[in-house]
């Protein structure tokens, strides 16, 4: 029996009642987990709404798993733009689905950066920021989802770049990836309540507020009026966000999203991920 014959069987098999027959069923797509996109191309096979979900749950143990084991080798890369683009690429692959591997995020920005490039050439951080979030001709790129804040689609960076909505992290954190390609170097500032993006631009220190249009906001107004301001507050402003400490809010944002959701399973893998980075 070919392999592509023998999916089509395993698919057949996806809802099927007997215990037995679903953990087989698990056991041979787990073996085959990394090539079963390209198997059902090849087979030239679109799976029903429910032959998906069947799949994604059979799938989402090993899914997990494998997360949960090479979480930490983002920590292994040498700047923390590119560490922080390996750990956003893993929680948004795990969160786009089966089908989606780790390495999709880096195609879809180099993506949207040639579409930039191509769109007005070289830009400054000012620049960028204006092609990203400022409405022109009734509509915008990329704005802040206000009207479904909590949910856990803004912390996916791969639904973020399809639907043009995120929360201020997420945004940032694009807004932050792009400016890379554009050798632009763009910082996050972990400012309580709502995270924003921190850039030098003509010789000043200013904070970007990517989930309000973008708009540009000098550092030391921000530290001296802010309704919080106090010593602390300067130095948040002054500070630009670690690494960890953004993914670690990621992380929490997610525990949150999904606690409201009273997803156990998912709630309890982003609260490993971020134990696991905490200890390390």
């Amino acid at each position: 029996m070919s392999g592509l014959a023998k999916l089509d069987d395993l698919i057949s098999l996806l809802d099927d009642e007997s215990q037995v027959v679903q953990e087989a069923v698990q056991k041979e797509l787990m073996s085959i987990r990394q090539d079963l996109p390209e198997r059902l191309r090849l087979m030239d096979r679109q799976l029903t709404a429910d032959e998906e979900r069947h799949m994604g749950r059979l799938l989402e143990p090993a899914r997990r798993a494998e997360l949960e084991e090479t979480w930490m080798r983002w920590r292994w890369l040498d700047h923390p733009t590119t560490q922080l683009e390996e750990g956003i690429a893993q929680i948004s692959a795990y969160m786009h689905g089966w089908r989606t591997q780790t390495g999709e995020l880096a195609k879809r920005l180099d993506d949207l950066a040639e579409e930039a490039f191509k769109d007005q050439g070289r830009m400054d951080a000012r620049e960028l920021s204006e092609w990203m979030f400022t409405v022109r001709e009734g509509s915008v790129r990329f704005r802040g989802n206000s009207k479904d804040y909590y949910t856990p689609n803004n912390s996916n960076l791969l639904w973020v770049l399809e639907t043009g909505l995120g929360n201020p992290i997420s945004l940032c954190c694009l807004y932050r990836l792009l400016g890379k390609r554009f050798g632009l170097d763009i910082q996050g500032c972990n400012f309580p309540g709502h995270f924003l993006a921190r850039v030098e631009h003509s010789d000043r220190t200013w904070l970007v507020d990517c989930f309000n249009r973008g708009r540009f906001m000098l550092s030391s107004d921000v530290a001296r009026h802010h309704p919080a301001a106090n010593p602390s507050i300067e130095d948040v402003v002054q500070t630009p966000a670690s690494t960890d400490a953004i993914l670690l809010r990621i992380l929490r944002n997610l525990d949150e999203a999904f606690d409201r959701l009273n997803n156990v399973t998912y709630r309890q893998t982003m609260r490993s991920l971020a134990v696991k980075l905490m200890e390390d």
